[in-house]
């Protein structure tokens, strides 16, 4: 295994039988921004601290014990949940795709961010149909060849004719807005790979466990790689005047992005809790 990926782990079928009733660790924002680190030397001095300072500030759902705990619960005994959620991932890589081409039509300020852009939403692109190939992998029974050869026809595709650019210009403020909500997203993407990659890997047939390996760890590694270059645009942008504008901007789409994964929590703690995370719902 890769050094700089060491958090994300497999389980055995022993390990994972212990874990049902234990804990899964979730990785710090140190332990993030080490994995960073290694993916590049840039001085990230100021993004380290207003990301650092927005997380235990607001303390976002996704980085609480009861919200592993509770994934946890739903991926050890709720059947089928979770060949589920790896096809509901499937959509949302092909969703941010979409929107990140979006972006990049719009985005006429700089060629390398362009290019930033344009790569990271051909890597979504490219994550929805890796996604759809994963569920086929580790759960080969959920659903029919069929069913998930109709699911890849819906996904983003990028092709070079639709890269045109649409003539109206993103500012520098709204860019900015962009860059830390994808930030975060990724963030919170590469935790959730961090405990449920490991539940993946324990679930999947024995004759697949090589492919899905490769899987999980590809897709942990693209996420490392699109923290760590919307984290460095982020630092760029953050000269003296800008600081505070951007230190404040990051805390308050952190806030909205925590309403927004409570409120996306909220009906599968109330379907599959059974009455166990009340905590969840308060916060």
């Amino acid at each position: 295994m890769l050094e700089w990926m060491n958090f994300l782990y497999v389980l055995t079928e022993n390990e994972y039988e212990q874990r049902k009733n234990g804990p899964m660790k979730i990785p710090s924002t140190d332990e993030i921004l080490l994995q960073l680190k290694d993916y590049s030397n840039d001085d990230l001095s100021r993004y380290t601290v207003l990301m650092k300072d927005a997380f235990q500030q607001v303390g976002p759902i996704f980085t609480k014990p009861q919200y592993v705990d509770f994934f946890w619960h739903c991926a050890s005994t709720v059947p089928g949940w979770i060949a589920e959620v790896v096809l509901a991932n499937a959509d949302a890589e092909s969703q941010g795709a979409k929107k990140l081409v979006d972006l990049w039509k719009s985005t006429t300020i700089d060629k390398e961010i362009e290019d930033s852009i344009l790569f990271h939403a051909k890597d979504e692109a490219r994550h929805s149909h890796l996604f759809v190939k994963l569920d086929s992998f580790a759960f080969p029974e959920s659903n029919t060849d069929g069913e998930l050869s109709k699911i890849k026809d819906g996904l983003t595709k990028i092709n070079s004719h639709d890269l045109v650019k649409d003539g109206v210009s993103v500012s520098n403020y709204d860019l900015l807005d962009y860059l830390v909500q994808m930030n975060m997203g990724e963030i919170r993407t590469l935790v959730h790979m961090h405990f449920l990659g490991p539940v993946i890997f324990a679930m999947t047939p024995k004759e697949s466990k090589d492919k899905v390996y490769t899987i999980l760890q590809g897709l942990a590694k693209d996420e490392v790689i699109h923290i760590g270059y919307t984290s460095k645009l982020i630092e760029d942008w953050c000269n003296d005047s800008n600081y505070t504008v951007a230190k404040h901007l990051y805390h308050n789409r952190l806030m909205d992005f925590h309403k927004l994964t409570v409120s996306q929590t909220t009906d599968t703690i109330k379907k599959y809790g059974q009455n166990q995370y009340p905590a969840l719902l308060e916060i």
